[in-house]
C-alpha cells in the first residue's frame, strides 16, 4: 500500500512529518520551478509520501486553495503512482451537522459550493460544476479511528456568500474547506481512490468570524489531525480499495466536424468545377463616365472633319 497525502499549509504538515521522521525527497521528482515539497517514509508499515504544496516566495504565503492542490496531486500521481490520495488539513465545520472544534472528519463525498454554472435543460454543466466526487466506503475505518463522516465542500475562499451557504446546506455539507474537490477531480481522472481527512478549526454557522477562529484553533486542530491521520494510514494498510466508479466512458470525440471551415476547405487550382463568373453590374457613375467619354470623342471627330474640308 502506497499513500499520497496532499497538504496545503506547513502548519498542518509539520506535526505529521516530525512525528514520523519523514525525509524530504531532494531533488523533488517534479517539473523544475514548482514549489511542492515531498516527504517520504513508512507509517505503521505503510509507505507514505506527504506532498506539501509549498511556499509562495512572491507573496510570502502557503500555496493554499484548489489550484496548487490540484497541480500537486497531478504531479504526485505521475511521480509516485499511489494506491490512494488523501487531502489532509484543517477546515470549517457546521455546528448544525454536529461539528465541534478539534473534530476530525472523513469525507463521504466532496463537492464544490462556489463553482456554479446555471444553464438550460439538456446539459450536464450545472451538475458538473458541483463535482459530486464520492469517497470510498470507509465507515468501518472511521468507526475504528473515531472519526466523524460527512460531505466536504470546497471553494477558493475562506469566507462565503449566502448563495454558497445555500448550496452547502442543500448538499448536506458538514465541512467547508479549500482544496479537496480539486484533488478529487485529478484522482478520479487517474482512477485512484480519494478521501479527505479534515480537522475542524472554526464553526461556519457559529457566529464568530471564520478567520479569527481559524487562526486561534489552527495549532490545536493540526495536532489532532496528525494523531488521527496516523491511524487512518495504518487502517488503510489493512483495507482493500477499489478504483472509483465511473458511470460511463465518454464516446470518442470527433473534432473534424467542428474544425474551422478555413481548415477544411483547400482551394482547388482546377477550373473544371468552378461556377461561371458573375457579370459585373454597371453602376450609375460608370454610365455617366461612358456618356462623357463618348461626347468627347464625337466632338474630336467633328473637329477633325472640319479641318480636313477647310
Amino acid at each position: 500500500m502506497k499513500v499520497v497525502i496532499i497538504v496545503a499549509m506547513r502548519e498542518e504538515a509539520a506535526p505529521f512529518v516530525k512525528r514520523h521522521e519523514l525525509a524530504e525527497i531532494i531533488p523533488a521528482p517534479f517539473e523544475p520551478g514548482f514549489p511542492f515539497k515531498p516527504f517520504a517514509g513508512t507509517v505503521e508499515g505503510v509507505e507514505v509520501i506527504l506532498v506539501y504544496t509549498g511556499w509562495d516566495d512572491r507573496l510570502q504565503s502557503n500555496n493554499v486553495a484548489t489550484t496548487a492542490a490540484s497541480v500537486a496531486t497531478y504531479a504526485a500521481l505521475a511521480a509516485f503512482h499511489p494506491d490512494i490520495v488523501l487531502s489532509a488539513g484543517t477546515a470549517g465545520g457546521f455546528g448544525a451537522m454536529g461539528a465541534c472544534i478539534g473534530d476530525v472528519y472523513l469525507s463521504t463525498k466532496t463537492v464544490y459550493h462556489a463553482r456554479r454554472i446555471p444553464v438550460g435543460e439538456g446539459t450536464h454543466l450545472e451538475e458538473y460544476s458541483y463535482g459530486h466526487f464520492r469517497s470510498p466506503p470507509l465507515s468501518e475505518l472511521a468507526a475504528k479511528v473515531g472519526l466523524k463522516m460527512g460531505v466536504v465542500s470546497t471553494s477558493d475562499s475562506l469566507d462565503h456568500t449566502q448563495t454558497d451557504l445555500d448550496v452547502m446546506r442543500s448538499e448536506g455539507a458538514a465541512v467547508k474547506e479549500m482544496e479537496a474537490a480539486g484533488c478529487a477531480w485529478v484522482a478520479l481522472q487517474s482512477r485512484v481512490p480519494f478521501v479527505a481527512v479534515k480537522a475542524i478549526t472554526d464553526i461556519v454557522d457559529g457566529g464568530r468570524p471564520s478567520a479569527e477562529e481559524f487562526y486561534s484553533n489552527l495549532h490545536t486542530a493540526s495536532e489532532a489531525l496528525q494523531v488521527k491521520l496516523t491511524r487512518v494510514v495504518a487502517e488503510l494498510g489493512q483495507t482493500p480499495l477499489s478504483p472509483p466508479q465511473v458511470i460511463s466512458e465518454p464516446a470518442p470525440l470527433d473534432l473534424t466536424s467542428h474544425t474551422h471551415k478555413s481548415l477544411n476547405r483547400v482551394p482547388s487550382r482546377s477550373t473544371e468545377h468552378r461556377p461561371p463568373p458573375v457579370p459585373r453590374s454597371t453602376s450609375s457613375t460608370d454610365q455617366i463616365t461612358l456618356v462623357v467619354l463618348g461626347a468627347i470623342l464625337a466632338f474630336a471627330a467633328m473637329r477633325a472633319l472640319r479641318t480636313s474640308r477647310g
